[in-house]
């Protein structure tokens, strides 16, 4: 049975009723998934809504899809989102222009492959999520409307009432269990049941603030549960958008490994290979010494930096605002926060020493790019075994490698993933692409025209857990509250051999 997988893709919204209608997939656009492969969807791959639901981020059903058809663009859907606490609430941040991607969940029926290219022809839909953020650059939300006529009360005795919240109850939680199965397939494995947590009403980040300078029990249960790495720890949905908005924020950084911090420590020791002349040969005769190499391993250490923020405002402001004042806040500290720690990869990165290890495709034809991305390859298998991964590349030097040429001036990096004889695919709006079937990774951090060939295992960097969401006390002489975000990093690099320099510069 193939497993359910699921693709997440961008959108924006324009408000109206209580339906949300948008392209749920789009056709003919490709999508680089984990690195692996690139995929794509071909019209007509969905023929049924047949019991799709609507979900948001693919936890909590809250509607179901009522329409779907084809359309030039990709496959259209609209659905009615549910007159439920959670259902109002992601109406809510639709409205507001918070939320606006579609995200899929599929089964895999049909497809077809072409090189790193994944065709799927045929797929049996089952969700349809609102998410924050995307895997594919399209997919609009082009309508949400929220109907104002107020529903009719049908009076009932006490006794029937109490049988409808049973049984509504029931229904509620067979749906909730087959969530949780839908979720285990997906991990591929057994997940360990939980009790409900305390602090899983905590709905955002701004009554996650409130609650803690209120001192409240379930929010301080929460600032414990999230500064641990335990698998089993269920945590309230937004501390995830967290975690995606960081990542999304930190391009480079999130190319590259990264592990746990340990719980102390201000340095992190590791063992960086500096040299590796390990060798196995024939042995020239029997009772002859075997070749001989050394692997060179230095017992290395990382500072453990602080990267943080705060500010201030009076309890007036958090108490008696009508605005998600506090919300608006942490997510501005929260951008700042993978903004700093990713400039400091970034800094990491080109802060290394590429001695011998910097190969020229500044001629920008297809040639160049091939012959100088192979001799980095080699150089990189033959210092470490590894392979490179990907392309870690500033926006000068992507729009350079997106416009390579062959010796007729044709494109061999095309733009809308058709065609033939091509060494590449890009997505320009997107800032994503591939080329000779590694994924191109851009960072705008990174100084212009830098280019790096690369290993995730070239680097590592060591987060504390739950990193940046933390919170200070309050004044209680002014009435004036403050709030930080903060988090401790290192970055290390195990394998220095695992990352050249390309040269794009003529």
């Amino acid at each position: 049975m193939p497993e359910l997988e699921i693709r997440e893709f961008a959108a924006s919204a324009d408000i109206e009723e209580r339906t949300v209608t948008g392209l749920a997939v789009p056709y003919g656009e490709s999508a680089s998934i984990g690195g692996a492969y690139n995929e794509r969807f071909q019209a007509g791959a969905i023929d049924s809504i047949e019991d799709v639901k609507l979900f948001y981020g693919h936890e909590e059903p809250i509607g179901k899809v009522v329409e779907g058809r084809d359309t030039e663009a990709g496959f259209e859907i609209m659905a009615r989102i549910s007159d439920t606490p959670r259902g109002n609430e992601v109406l809510t941040l639709l409205r507001d222009g918070v939320l606006n991607k579609f995200s899929v969940g599929f089964l895999p029926l049909e497809q077809e492959q072409e090189g790193s290219t994944i065709t799927r022809t045929k797929v049996s839909l089952k969700e349809v999520s609102v998410v924050p953020f995307p895997a594919f650059a399209g997919a609009n939300i082009t309508e949400v409307r929220e109907e104002q006529a107020e529903a009719e009360l049908i009076e009932t005795p006490n006794q029937e009432r109490g049988s409808m919240s049973e049984n509504m109850e029931l229904e509620v939680r067979t749906v909730q269990d087959e969530v949780a199965e839908l979720r285990r397939v997906v991990e591929a494995g057994l997940t360990q049941e939980t009790a409900a947590a305390p602090y899983a009403e905590i709905r955002s980040q701004g009554d996650y603030a409130k609650k803690m300078l209120n001192g409240d029990d379930a929010a301080i249960e929460l600032a414990r549960a999230a500064s641990t790495s335990a698998d089993t720890v269920a945590l309230p949905g937004f501390v995830g958008q967290i975690n995606n908005l960081i990542d999304n924020n930190r391009p480079a950084l999130s190319a590259f490994s990264r592990a746990a911090l340990p719980a102390s420590g201000l340095t992190v020791e590791y063992a960086s290979v500096t040299a590796n002349t390990i060798a196995v040969d024939a042995q020239s005769a029997e009772n002859a010494a075997l070749t001989f190499g050394n692997l060179t391993i230095a017992n290395t250490s990382a500072d453990v930096v602080t990267y943080g923020g705060y500010t201030s405002f009076s309890k007036q402001t958090i108490e008696r605002s009508t605005v998600n004042y506090l919300d608006t806040v942490f997510r501005a500290l929260t951008l700042a926060y993978a903004n700093a720690s990713n400039a400091a990869l970034v800094a990491h990165v080109e802060g290394l020493t590429y001695t011998g290890k910097v190969f020229d495709i500044s001629a920008g034809t297809s040639a160049a790019i091939v012959g100088g991305i192979a001799d980095g390859a080699t150089y990189i298998f033959e210092n470490t075994g590894l392979r490179p991964e990907a392309i870690v590349a500033s926006p000068e030097a992507y729009k350079f490698l997106m416009s390579v040429v062959d010796t007729s001036g044709r494109p061999v990096v095309l733009q809308d993933g058709a065609g033939t004889n091509n060494i590449g695919s890009a997505n320009i709006p997107g800032l994503s692409g591939s080329l000779l079937g590694l994924p191109v990774i851009v960072d705008p951090a990174m100084t212009a025209n830098k280019c790096y060939l690369a290993n995730s295992a070239a680097i590592q960097t060591f987060e504390s857990a739950g990193a940046p969401v933390r919170l200070t006390d309050g004044d209680i002489t002014t009435l004036t509250d403050s709030v930080s975000v903060y988090g401790y990093m290192a970055i290390t690099t195990p394998f220095a051999g695992a990352i050249v320099e390309l040269d794009t510069v003529a």
